[in-house]
């Protein structure tokens, strides 16, 4: 399929078209009943798939990219994606984040906020709390100077208080009265050291009030200080969402929930790296936007903190391994970015590897080219933290990222610290390596996902071809061919028990007229009475054979009806247990509410078909008209008897007869034999022909499946035929 004038939104809409045209194809009207049911069956199949692809192709046709090579971070949760992603756009100079580092600055000198600024404001604060200690202790040593004098007057103030009060409770009412206008010894010696206590005070208060006021001054400049520094501290917080670093996590479960595009242009080519949400938090709430992101990505990074291969899960709980075939099995080009975890600059004296951690990368290698195939490329290794610090000049004075980044820079310059992480060759590999000739990888890119949108479809119909429909077929038809094999084996007992009743029967009436004319000829009888004897016994057990041979073959009939009954019902019961056993497993499989119809008896009235083998078979036999008496009466040969003989002895007369007797009823026996086995031959076609419809009706299931079976082989190959043959070379 040809597209090379299309854009890429008629080359998703031809595809879908083509689509449709394959299907309706595969279920064009047939003259067949059984294929009829087949192909309406094979068309809810379809359409079930067909509704998923036209799905997986409106999804692509939505996020696929077809201008800008777009490169996306994938991995682990808290793997240090978004922290590669930030050391990259510093480096590589993106428009969004020089945009916010201008903003950065034009905030940092509006309100002062240099590093000059806070540690200038941090010294003024600890230059005020020296003061004030300073002061502090000068009232202390003054007021440690007046503490003796301070303390003996109060003692002895206390002392003549006491006195004083023990006094007054002696008193009489009239001394009391005195007391008001004439003082006690006591109470004149209280007032003469309170008034050298407030002396003392005043003194004090004298030699203190300069520092008190220094003090007091202190304090004021302090909580003038700390408002100025609260102010400041909330105009870093503002200043902190422009710093370096605002994308990368803190630490938390989930903290990218969307997928974000940042815009490159290096060397002349456009590029873009994509930052993905983790896949092993909380994946349901990022799911779709994870699978809309790979759908535009033209190349993948898998990031991971850990140098080992991604573990394998189960089926209820699929691990890294199974969400990364899952996620990347469409992508061109994957890598892996090993993000080594350093905290401290003195492990960045060393390789960032040691032994073991590349034999396990070796082996991360081998198990994701396993998953992945030709379009897995290799490991990267980096330190993302580092790289990043050592690029971030837009940090918040005094904040942990700026501490951090202070303690590196005495160790290494920033050039050795990038080159040191690896961020300066992955830096290569993206704008030297990964985005040359981009346009024909995002073509290729794109070609990819589609066709693997198609194989995976495909793969599915083939999947419940094989394992369903397939396996249907093949036991179906061994149940049919075993039931087959029951109904000629029934069919074949059927005749053999038919000519043995009627033989059974001849013998009987053989052995009734010989009795009775035994009888008659034991009586010594003449031999012309002999003669019409025989006749008229032959004639009388004929009618009595007539009469019950009917009843005889009815009962074989309906022996035989009741097998072939049970083999139907046996065989229908069986066909349905198989069907609703595949219907539950192709429900498990493929999440689908579609189920198996397959018409088991195909409308036929069974029971009416079956009924017919015994009641209606008879309408076309008539064994008693079988049984035609004259020419075998007209057939009875007696001997000419020695008539001397037979007159002398008695005896011999007798023995004659009954020889005669026998040999003209073995004959009779014979042509009736012969009578009722050529008309058991001629009525037998009847039969047959019931038989014959009841096979094709047992055929019926199976024409259907083999049908259907059919009908997604087909389907399968035209699905692969139409990926094989796209062609976006000329989509934009």
């Amino acid at each position: 399929m040809s597209v090379a004038s299309e854009t890429s939104t008629q080359v998703y809409k031809k595809i879908s078209q083509e689509v449709e045209r394959i299907l309706d194809n595969l279920t064009l009207p047939v003259n067949d009943p059984a294929l009829q049911k087949a192909n309406s069956n094979a068309r809810l199949q379809l359409e079930s798939f067909q509704t998923r692809l036209n799905e997986a192709i409106d999804s692509l046709r939505s996020n696929a990219e077809w201008e800008t090579f777009t490169i996306a971070f994938y991995g682990e949760t808290n793997a240090g994606k978004s922290t590669v992603i930030e050391a990259l756009r510093i480096l590589l100079q993106e428009n969004t984040k020089l945009t916010r580092q201008a903003a950065f600055r034009q905030f940092q000198q509006q309100h002062d906020l240099s590093p000059e600024a806070l540690e200038n404001a941090d010294r003024a604060l600890k230059e005020n709390e020296a003061l004030a200690a300073s002061l502090s202790q000068a009232l202390a040593e003054v007021r440690g100077r007046y503490s003796d004098r301070e303390a003996e007057l109060g003692k002895e103030l206390s002392r003549l208080s006491t006195l004083i009060e023990d006094q007054k409770t002696r008193w009489s009412a009239i001394r009391r009265l005195l007391a008001l206008w004439i003082l006690s010894q006591e109470q004149k010696q209280w007032r003469q050291v309170k008034q050298k206590q407030q002396a003392l005070e005043a003194e004090i208060h004298q030699e203190t009030q300069s520092l008190a006021v220094q003090k007091a001054d202190c304090n004021a400049q302090r909580q003038t200080m700390l408002k100025q520094r609260a102010r400041m501290d909330e105009k870093f917080t503002e200043l902190n969402a422009l710093a370096d670093g605002e994308i990368i996590g803190t630490g938390m479960s989930d903290f990218t929930l969307d997928a974000t595009l940042y815009p490159f242009e290096s060397c002349g080519q456009r590029f873009a790296l994509l930052d993905i949400p983790g896949i092993e938090g909380k994946e349901s709430k990022v799911r779709e936007q994870i699978q809309h992101a790979v759908e535009k990505a033209h190349a993948v990074f898998y990031v991971t903190s850990k140098a080992t291969a991604p573990q394998k899960g189960d089926e209820d709980n699929p691990g890294t391994l199974e969400k990364i075939r899952s996620h990347l099995n469409a992508q061109t080009e994957v890598w892996t970015l090993f993000n080594k975890r350093v905290t401290n600059a003195m492990a960045l004296g060393r390789p960032l590897v040691n032994e073991d951690e590349a034999h396990s990368i070796q082996d991360l290698d081998d198990k994701m080219r396993e998953q992945l195939g030709k379009n897995y490329r290799q490991t990267l290794v980096v330190s993302a933290m580092p790289a990043f610090l050592s690029l971030a000049e837009h940090l918040v004075p005094g904040g942990p990222n700026a501490k951090s980044r202070d303690k590196y820079l005495k160790a290494f310059t920033p050039e050795e610290l990038l080159e040191k992480t690896g961020v300066s060759a992955l830096a290569r590999v993206l704008t030297q390596q990964l985005v040359a000739d981009s346009k024909s990888k995002i073509a290729r890119s794109n070609i990819q996902k589609t066709r693997v949108v198609l194989d995976d479809i495909a793969a599915q119909v083939s999947v419940l071809q094989s394992d369903t429909y397939a396996k249907l077929v093949w036991q179906l038809n061994e149940d049919k061919n075993s039931a087959h094999k029951q109904l000629d084996h029934a069919l074949k007992s059927l005749r053999q028990r038919l000519i043995d009743r009627a033989e059974e029967s001849v013998s009987r009436f053989r052995n009734h007229a010989r009795e009775r004319i035994y009888k008659v000829i034991d009586g010594d009888i003449s031999n012309d009475r002999f003669k019409s004897e025989l006749e008229a016994m032959i004639s009388l057990e004929h009618a009595s054979l007539e009469k019950s041979l009917p009843g005889i073959l009815k009962a074989e009939l309906e022996r035989f009806q009741s097998e072939i009954s049970d083999i139907v019902a046996q065989f229908q019961q069986h066909a349905r247990g198989i069907l609703n056993t595949f219907s539950r497993l192709q429900t498990h499989k493929f999440s689908s509410n579609i189920p198996l119809t397959i018409d088991i008896d195909n409308g036929i009235n069974v029971t009416g078909l079956l009924a017919t083998l015994a009641g209606g078979a008879l309408l076309f036999w008539n064994p008693a008209g079988w049984l035609v008496l004259g020419p075998a009466l007209a057939n009875l040969a007696f001997a000419a008897y020695k008539a001397l003989r037979s007159m002398i002895s008695s005896s011999y007369k007798m023995s004659q007869q009954k020889q005669s007797a026998d040999k003209n009823l073995s004959n009779v026996a014979a042509h009736m034999n012969d009578a009722i086995v050529d008309g058991i031959q001629k009525a037998f076609p009847e039969l047959q022909k019931k038989i014959a419809e009841i096979k094709d009706m047992l055929e019926e299931p199976v024409k259907q499946v083999s049908g259907i079976n059919e009908i997604l082989i087909q389907a399968a190959a035209g699905l692969r035929l139409l990926s094989t043959g796209i062609d976006f070379s000329g989509a934009k």
